[in-house]
């Protein structure tokens, strides 16, 4: 099992440069760009300029990421999307987990300037025990102040190798999670007016973000292509578990035909 150093990770953005069209890589909570390492290099070699910024508040100290809100987030998505807009003609985006939300939310709000949309199983709603009943008694009471991380188990990938090298947090800071849950709230509200093309890629197996996550978006996009992919080798963690091939294999297509 995984975890990082309880005091830091060093981590960087990464930017490959190549095409006139570019894309847009976000990784997804307590994660790093290293995640979107493989799919970016893969998306590179097919001809597309790659951006995966670092997130805020994502890459260091998990106390970072306590001390920032999905605002912050959303801002380094913003900032990233601007540089890679001035360096390419046409910029598509794709996010992972809740990269995923970010990338649906940058669309919503740069409708004409992003050309497709790719969601990589990404969490409009979640389930459990934890996330359902432990962190909302949690942040909505004085607990917060007493019980404020909670430990990360086994990172959710079936291949043991890229399990091992996964960067992540080794911990989560509740007030973190309910801020994603707003920003699962907003996003549910946007995807409604999204029209972009769309791919969603999401494994049968998910442990993390449940499969009806597909069904769930792909129901309420009201866009004319909306193109659908189920994973079966895969735990949640999609761009770096066995079906990483196929998943860059797909997005590459969808991606070249929205290039021009």
């Amino acid at each position: 099992m995984l975890r990082m150093p309880a005091k830091s990770i060093h981590t960087e953005s990464i930017h490959l440069p190549g095409g006139e069209a570019g894309v847009l890589l976000l990784h997804g909570f307590t994660a790093t760009p290293d995640s979107m390492r493989y799919l970016g290099e893969k998306l590179n070699r097919a001809g597309f300029t790659v951006l995966a910024p670092i997130l805020a508040g994502h890459g260091t100290r998990v106390e970072h990421l306590e001390q920032t809100q999905w605002q912050d987030w959303y801002r380094s998505v913003e900032d990233a999307f601007r540089a890679l807009r001035a360096e390419c003609r046409a910029v598509m985006v794709a996010g992972l987990s809740m990269g995923g939300l970010l990338a649906a939310h940058l669309a919503f709000h740069h409708k004409q300037a992003v050309r497709a949309l790719g969601l990589m199983a990404t969490p409009l709603f979640l389930d459990g025990f934890l996330v359902k009943g432990v962190f909302p008694a949690v942040w909505k009471t004085p607990l917060k102040h007493v019980y404020k991380y909670q430990p990360k188990g086994i990172a959710s990938i079936k291949d043991p190798e890229a399990r091992r090298r996964y960067q992540t947090y080794h911990k989560v800071p509740v007030v973190s999670v309910a801020s994603m849950f707003e920003l699962q709230k907003t996003v549910r509200q946007e995807l409604k007016h999204l029209h972009h093309p769309t791919i969603i890629l999401h494994s049968l197996h998910d442990e993390t973000v449940p499969y009806g996550n597909l069904d769930y978006i792909q129901a309420i996009l009201p866009g004319d292509e909306v193109e659908t992919v189920t994973l079966k080798k895969s735990n949640h963690i999609i761009t770096l578990d066995y079906d990483k091939d196929l998943v860059a294999k797909r997005l590459i297509k969808f991606f070249k035909r929205h290039r021009k």
